[in-house]
């Protein structure tokens, strides 16, 4: 294990502590701190830290982390104190300092200079020029003369008077702005050199003239005044609504949708006259109360659908209009049309952060339900219609077999109801790619997050360069034996022709396990070790602690990864006995061929979990809220990209291996260099290691199995190839090789024309949607157990 080291940590009155690595970043602690402190933000503090007699040592960059490392390690030391300062307290502290190393020493002092500024009899009856009072009564105090302060800019001591006194005032009214007034900012004060030059140049424009036009009027507010300049993005909207004659070329939507927002911009109500497709006519809302003459007539274009502005009287002749965060005009339908282009980017944005958004951004107060409806509304917006989907999947099946030679594709419904039941896809890439992969499919289901719900299964593979390769996947209505004997009977005709014998892995699942023998009798099943882990967990209650249930895990991992039957025997043993009643129970329906390497009968290629099934499943994640044709879609668009990316990357690639494994048989070769290696016949080696090894390069197996484990050689078997003088990359499978590689890349899937505008020609069939029975109470967050999980 990496030796590490303790930071012991202070903010304020707050000690915590973190470990501190070799290869620990300035980011990787900027980001503990903001953890642990939760106030912090990164940017807001500074880090210091004290080593003997230097108790103050910055920490700024990595290149500080690694000389505190070395420091300690010098001094052999295994603690060290980091202080966390802020960083707007720590640039007032420095200012202040700096302030009182340049004043002279037979100055008044600085707290004489405060009661200066806040004796009354010193008050001028003038605001505006008060504080100037002040600074002269402090000059005074400090026996500057006339001539000194003309020459400013000459003298020391004159500058040192003037910063004092600009200091009192600073502190005397705690406002940033008055700072700036004399111009010098928080920044010119934190910085000596700066805040020389801001008052130099004061001094040299004015003479240390005072004049109170050199003061904000509005100074006593302090930090709570306006800031100008500030404005929202709703302030543009007061040009949506400007002539007769104006055009609106998306017809009365678009027409009401921009009166809407200009009546919000511009601060006032309206009333719909009339509000129909081909004419709409508004009044101001204050008509009948104030007697308002603000009206506005637009009608529509029967030649081109536009609609025009026929008559506006702009003129408001009611009591002021005042732009208010509430307004009944901002429906959720006219905020879905300023989410369109933030769903784009964002599909999975919060309701929360859309009311965050519009309040900082628009000055706009939404209740949740409002920003909730709007997402929804702007998602159809994009996306189109989740129920209408369907039936574009008729078109779709049909473009993508024509566009996309050998591919396998089917599209089943309800012959009474016409609803949508089932859909699988195989890309004819996918097909022919998939023979130059290992013969390894890892099956697993997601639930869909669209309006009508449903379930996705995937297929996926493995390349050479232990990345995935999606294969096949599925949209069901539902989990359950019928439809996982469909998905496998589907699967079952585009791998048949391969001629490959194809190991399985998923979770345990009753309907499942019962379609792969069925339609595959031939191939081999072996359960994710990782669900298969769980599932004992869940035996044990948290009351026997967590240790005795760790305990028990890592017994059934032994026997899940001992490589003879007699070592299996053992640690089952000792399972049973320690673990009692739950495992017997949990074991009954487990049948030991399908989770432990002793008696499993295919290849699992090291591979004991399904962890390429997640990775596809966090690859489509956020496809999985789309309509059904848009996420199919998608998924193709990825699928087409990750094929080019690979392909043209594998093309640079000059090692006969794949990088991956390439760096693994390196790594390999580095351990086993100071091995002793004995020849015992012509193929059959004594690799003399921590223990005494046997390797048959003939047969290519080896003694601590992990060469017919993973299928790639082990450490051992390099070792004796080496000594044998033979090539390495004789003894690896095909399958790692970049040539295999390139080939399971080499073929392209094809675009298929825009989905939103194109239905089916002549076509009459209308897929229904499945039916969905909402769920009570508050959605699931997580995926719920397949049907017969343990």
């Amino acid at each position: 294990m990496e030796s590490a080291r303790i930071a012991r940590c202070s903010y304020g009155a707050v000690t915590v502590v973190i470990a501190l690595f070799e290869h620990s970043k300035y980011a990787d602690i900027c980001n503990q701190m903001c953890l642990r402190f939760k106030e912090l933000k990164i940017g807001s503090f500074e880090l210091t830290y004290s080593l003997p007699e230097h108790p103050n040592c910055l920490l700024q960059s990595d290149m500080d982390v690694h000389l505190m490392l070395m420091c300690l390690s010098m001094l052999k030391s295994s603690f060290v104190d980091i202080s966390v300062k802020d960083l707007l307290s720590s640039n007032n502290e420095d200012g202040n300092h700096a302030m009182s190393n340049h004043a002279a020493p037979n100055h008044t002092p600085y707290s004489h200079a405060v009661s200066n500024r806040a004796a009354p009899d010193h008050a001028a009856s003038n605001h505006a020029t008060s504080d100037h009072a002040a600074v002269d009564h402090g000059a005074s105090n400090h026996a500057m003369s006339a001539d000194a302060m003309s020459n400013h800019t000459t003298s020391n001591d004159a500058t040192s008077n003037h910063l004092a006194s600009s200091d009192a005032i600073s502190n005397h009214t705690a406002s940033n702005d008055v700072i700036s007034n004399h111009a010098a900012s928080n920044d010119a004060i934190s910085n000596r050199a700066a805040c020389g030059d801001a008052i130099s140049y004061h001094a040299a424009s004015s003479s240390c003239k005072l004049d109170s036009s050199a003061f904000d009027e509005n100074e006593h507010l302090g930090t709570s005044r306006f800031h100008e300049g500030e404005t929202y993005l709703s302030q543009g909207w007061k040009e949506y609504i400007n002539n007769v004659g104006q055009k609106f070329e998306g017809g009365v939507a678009e027409f009401r949708n921009k009166l809407c927002k200009y009546a919000f911009a511009t601060g006032f109500r309206f009333a719909f006259v009339k509000n129909e497709k081909e004419r709409v006519i508004a009044e101001c809302f204050k008509k009948i109360s104030d007697g308002c003459n603000w009206r506005i007539h637009a009608s529509v274009c029967r030649l081109n659908g536009f609609f025009y502005i026929k008559s506006l009287n702009k003129v408001h002749t009611c009591t002021g209009a005042i732009c208010e965060e509430k307004s009944k005009m901002m429906s959720s339908r006219i905020i879905s049309s300023v989410l369109v282009d933030r769903i784009q980017e964002e599909p999975f944005i919060k309701p929360v952060d859309i009311v965050k958004d519009f309040k900082q951004n628009y000055g706009l107060d939404i209740s949740y339900h409002t920003a909730w409806y709007a997402k929804n509304l702007a998602k159809s917006e994009v996306h189109g219609d989740a129920s209408s989907s369907y039936s574009r999947l008729v078109w779709y099946t049909d473009a993508l077999m024509s566009s996309n030679r050998g591919s396998h594709c089917v599209l089943e419904c309800d012959p009474k109801t016409s609803r949508f039941r089932r859909l699988f896809i195989c890309y004819g890439a996918c097909i022919e790619g998939f023979r130059w992969c290992r013969p390894l499919l890892f099956i697993d289901v997601t639930g869909l997050e669209s309006k009508h719900k449903g379930q996705l299964i995937g297929a996926t593979g493995k390349n050479g360069n232990q990345g995935s390769f999606p294969f096949a996947f599925a949209i069901v209505d539902s989990e359950n034996e019928e439809n996982w004997s469909w998905f496998f009977e589907n699967l079952a005709k585009v791998l048949t022709p391969q001629g490959r014998t194809i190991t399985f892995i998923s979770d345990h699942n009753k309907g499942l396990t019962e379609a792969v023998s069925n339609m595959f009798p031939t191939s081999h099943h072996a359960f994710c070790l990782q669900h298969l882990k769980q599932n004992l967990l869940s035996k044990y209650p948290s009351t026997y602690g967590k240790f005795f249930r760790d305990h028990i895990v890592d017994l059934f991992l032994k026997c899940a990864n001992a490589p003879t039957k007699a070592a299996f025997e053992v640690n089952m043993r000792n399972l049973k006995h320690e673990g009692g009643a739950p495992v017997m129970t949990f074991l009954e329906d487990l049948p030991k061929e399908s989770w432990s390497y002793a008696y499993f009968k295919g290849n699992r290629y090291g591979e004991m979990c399904s962890n390429a099934s997640e990775s596809f499943n966090s690859w489509i994640f956020e496809l999985r809220a789309l309509p059904i044709c848009q996420m199919v879609d998608g998924i193709r668009s990825k699928l087409m990209k990750m094929m080019a990316e690979w392909s043209r990357e594998a093309e640079q690639w000059c090692s006969v291996l794949c990088p991956v494994m390439e760096r693994t048989l390196n790594e390999g070769l580095m351990v086993g260099r100071n091995w002793n290696v004995s020849r015992c016949s012509a193929s059959v080696y004594d690799v003399h290691a921590e223990i005494c090894v046997k390797v048959d390069l003939a047969n290519r197996l080896c003694s601590c199995h992990e060469w017919q484990i993973k299928g790639f050689p082990c450490v051992h078997a390099l070792v004796a190839v080496q000594k044998d003088s033979g090539c390495i990359h004789e003894y690896t499978d095909d399958h790692f090789k970049s040539s295999y590689f390139r080939c399971s890349y080499a073929f392209s899937i094809s675009p298929i024309p825009d989905i939103k505008n194109v239905m089916h020609e002549g076509s009459e069939d209308v897929i229904m949607p499945p039916l969905t029975k909402k769920r009570r109470g508050r959605p699931r967050k997580k995926m719920p157990k397949s049907v017969g999980e343990v």
